[in-house]
């Protein structure tokens, strides 16, 4: 380091270390609380779809927490982050699953992803088959509707066939009222031509006598 000499007005060097990096104070390490880094760095939305997936299967199948996820509150306050060192068993895995899936120690992320991933298919699976179910209800209850309007059709076609032959039946009784007031007609010509000839033929026999 360079100095000025104030007797002597000549530079001098000393290897000193200069007094202002002597007396320098060490920087502050930051600190951040749980809410100021939820703050910064919020969930998104897949975050929060997964944690409401996990919530309900947990709260559906209400299957109690291992020991060693027994921590008390001021440890998960303390824990903003996951620990995925410590191994804990899977929680409720719906009941579709084979056993040694239920009763794995999770340790690495990869075997969370894999049972989060059966999770949601199992979830889909219970959706799909409430889906199924609804529509082969829907498609029972639609062919009883079928069965019902052809039935209904052929009772249209049954009274369609009655009024035709109603019809039939009507036309022909007005046939037979004519032809029987035609004879009725006919009888009466005939009995007054006989009635005609019987006074002719008395006329006739009394002339005779006469």
């Amino acid at each position: 380091m360079l100095y000025l000499n104030l007797a002597t007005h000549q530079p001098t060097f000393n290897n000193r270390p200069a007094m202002m990096q002597s007396t320098q104070k060490p920087s502050k390490t930051l600190t951040l609380t749980l809410d100021a880094w939820e703050s910064k760095s919020p969930l998104s939305t897949t975050a929060n779809k997964s944690l409401s997936v996990l919530s309900n299967a947990s709260a559906e199948y209400e299957r109690p927490l291992p020991i060693k996820l027994s921590l008390n509150k001021s440890q998960i306050s303390k824990s903003a982050t996951p620990n995925l060192n410590t191994p804990f068993e899977v929680p409720g895995t719906p009941q579709n699953e084979h056993n040694q899936t239920q009763n794995e120690i999770i340790t690495t992320p990869q075997q969370y992803l894999e049972w989060f991933e059966q999770i949601e298919k199992s979830i889909d699976n219970e959706h799909e088959s409430k889906y199924q179910n609804h529509l082969q209800k829907l498609n029972s209850e639609l062919q009883v509707h079928e069965d019902i309007l052809n039935k209904v059709s052929l009772l249209e076609d049954e009274i369609s066939s009655l009024r035709d032959n109603w019809d039939a039946i009507d036309t022909g009784t007005a046939s037979l009222k004519d032809a029987c007031q035609r004879y009725l007609d006919e009888r009466d010509d005939l009995i007054a031509l006989k009635e005609k000839m019987q006074e002719q033929q008395q006329q006739q026999q009394q002339k005779q006598k006469q």
